[in-house]
């Protein structure tokens, strides 16, 4: 990496087998390389579309490319210039060497301009470690860190920031985070504040936060609207955009970082399943603010009826099946969200009903096991592990029932029976019903877990 931030350059040194073609890391990231070519000790090799073959490479010989960033264009949560820092998601600049032994140890070596830090998700190595050491959590300092599989395969976050990144203990682990171009100045300590009672609040549903580290990336913007997205690529990352003015006031109503802290309890599912693992999110981002105290049981299902509106409104003639595997190219974003949350309404309404394992418990069971998974998972074989916490069928008989309509899920005698009415914007009408005591009892507020994972009462 130059003094600029300009130029990544890149070197790939096999151990044991030969580097027989250079993949590239996403759509268009051949657009980056410098000078279109990877350079090996046989000669140069053009690559002109989204990978190159390397037929004359050798056995543990090096080869190496560079990245050109003067070229990036603006993308908001994964390549791009912040002040004097760069937001840089490895899946833009980190190249993939195919094919690769199974099991094969890599390790990342970073040479930098004095002052400049690498935020990577991945575990870290200090830096006299060999590849063979053990892994430890990233640290602010680090220049080498060790790649999992999931380094190439899934989307990542990462930057390179002249702030190094500063640890929040959360329960049962710690969130690293930092602000590109120290971009919040008198607002730092307010974000961190806030950034510290998300981690809490997501922690109610799963006892403690659902993985021992993630990186967290505040990006700075003049007069955005708060955005974040949680990714998986070497390791858990949420990289959040934010106002760079934003106030206190306006960070506690802003639910942003629950909600992606809360996908951290879910493996990584594909894009088409995104009813189920944005559905999870939305719906309990309301349930754990209210149960932290963060905002009232009212307020939180105001929140689910407006949202439910908005997802009514927002359907058509396509099926949710076909909504969620399509959702971004169609901005179908409220009908996949609020759809997916009404599912997790009724699931939990049915559960709870039932007196036993409430999808809350399924879901604590599931993160146990499943939450840090660098496996390929698909919503079935989320559905199959929840229910099977739950003794029956419940999420995906539901699922099942509503994924092939174009309507939206009903939910009109499950809130009628819990007596949850329309009412104004500061809170819902909460009336006599059958099921008061259900209802009050999704929302109580719980146990704040402590940052060593013991829960101690608010």
């Amino acid at each position: 990496m130059d003094d600029l931030l300009s130029r990544i350059e890149v070197e790939v040194c096999p151990t044991g087998f030969r580097i027989e073609r250079l993949e590239a890391p996403s759509p268009g990231a051949q657009t980056l390389l410098a000078e279109g070519k990877i350079v090996t000790p046989e000669g140069d090799y053009p690559c002109p579309d989204e990978g190159v073959d390397l037929p004359g490479s050798k056995p543990d010989a090096c080869l190496s490319y560079a990245v050109d960033l003067r070229k990036i264009a603006t993308d908001p949560l994964g390549l791009r210039r912040v002040g004097r820092d760069l937001l840089a998601s490895p899946d833009s600049w980190l190249w993939v060497p195919t094919p690769r032994p199974a099991g094969l140890p890599m390790r990342v070596h970073f040479t930098l301009p004095k002052g400049l830090v690498a935020a990577m998700p991945w575990p870290a190595l200090p830096t006299s470690a060999t590849p063979a050491s053990a892994p430890t959590a990233p640290v602010a300092s680090a220049t080498d860190f060790t790649l999992s599989e999931t380094a190439f395969a899934w989307k990542a976050g990462g930057a390179f920031t002249h702030t190094a990144p500063v640890a929040i203990p959360v329960p049962g682990g710690e969130l690293e985070w930092t602000a590109l171009d120290a971009g919040f100045g008198e607002h730092t300590a307010a974000i961190s504040a806030w950034l510290s009672a998300g981690a809490q609040a997501s922690s109610l549903l799963f006892g403690h936060f659902p993985v021992s580290h993630a990186l967290v990336i505040a990006v700075p913007g003049e007069r955005v609207r708060s955005f974040g997205m949680a990714l998986r690529g070497g390791g858990p990352a949420v990289v959040l955009l934010l106002d760079s003015g934003v106030t206190t006031d306006r960070l506690a109503s802003d639910w942003t970082c629950t909600h992606e802290f809360l996908h951290l309890g879910v493996p990584r599912l594909p894009p088409e399943d995104s009813w189920l693992f944005e559905g999870l999110a939305t719906y309990y981002t309301e349930v754990v603010r209210a149960r932290a105290g963060l905002i009232s049981p009212a307020l939180a299902y105001q929140h689910l009826l407006d949202g439910f509106e908005r997802g009514r409104r927002n359907g058509g003639l396509r099926t949710l099946r076909q909504e969620s595997a399509e959702m971004r190219e169609n901005h179908a974003f409220y009908r996949v969200y609020w759809a997916g949350a009404a599912l997790a309404f009724l699931t939990d309404i049915a559960a709870r009903r039932a007196g036993g394992t409430t999808l809350d418990s399924a879901l604590r069971s599931f993160a146990e096991c499943c939450a840090a998974s660098e496996e390929d998972w698909d919503a079935e074989r989320v559905l199959a592990h929840l229910d099977a916490s739950l003794g029956t069928p419940r999420f995906a008989t539901l699922a099942h029932t509503w994924l092939d309509r174009a309507a939206f899920p009903e939910l009109g005698d499950a809130l009628r029976d819990l007596g949850v009415l329309p009412g104004t914007p500061n809170g819902a009408r909460l009336v006599r019903a059958p099921h008061e005591a259900l209802r009050d009892a999704i929302m109580a507020r719980a146990s704040q877990p402590r940052a060593d994972g013991e829960p101690h009462e608010r």
